[in-house]
């Protein structure tokens, strides 16, 4: 009798997360955090960036520019993002590679438009995949936050 083994990716199949990582690019703060991205990060991840833009004196976040322009810049132009692919971590977190480039309003390409590579870090909670992180920025806010809390 001959047995046949199929390995399953506990992760989920990479087209379904791919799709996953398209949507959950339309709540990357740019410039401000949206109420509705909630929904779509974790609770942790959420908390820390809700801190970071609207709990702090502006001048403190200013003094972080990464956080105001985590993608796009300044301009009038918007972000336009591309999943590359997506790489399963274990069961409940993957890291996809996003593409993103600059467009103006009226969907023409910025001249000179530089392709830029980010990472999107996914957690699957209740089985719903979140954003988690984004290039590791988490790390960035907690590092701060502890810093502004050691100095008072």
């Amino acid at each position: 009798m001959v047995v046949t083994v199929m390995l399953v990716t506990a992760c989920q199949p990479h087209k379904s997360l791919e799709q996953q990582a398209a949507e959950l690019c339309r709540y990357i703060p740019d410039h401000e955090l949206l109420p509705e991205a909630k929904d779509y990060m974790t609770e942790e991840f959420y908390n820390l960036l809700d801190t970071m833009f609207n709990r702090l004196p502006e001048h403190d976040t200013m003094d972080n520019e990464w956080l105001y322009y985590f993608v796009t810049g300044n301009g009038g132009t918007i972000a336009d993002y591309e999943v590359k692919g997506v790489q399963c971590m274990d069961d409940s977190n993957a890291v996809a590679t996003i593409l993103v480039r600059q467009k103006w309003q009226d969907g023409s390409f910025a001249d000179g438009s530089d392709v830029d590579e980010h990472k999107l870090y996914m957690r699957k909670v209740n089985g719903k995949w979140l954003i988690d992180d984004f290039d590791e920025h988490k790390a960035d806010c907690v590092n701060y936050l502890a810093t502004e809390k050691s100095k008072n």
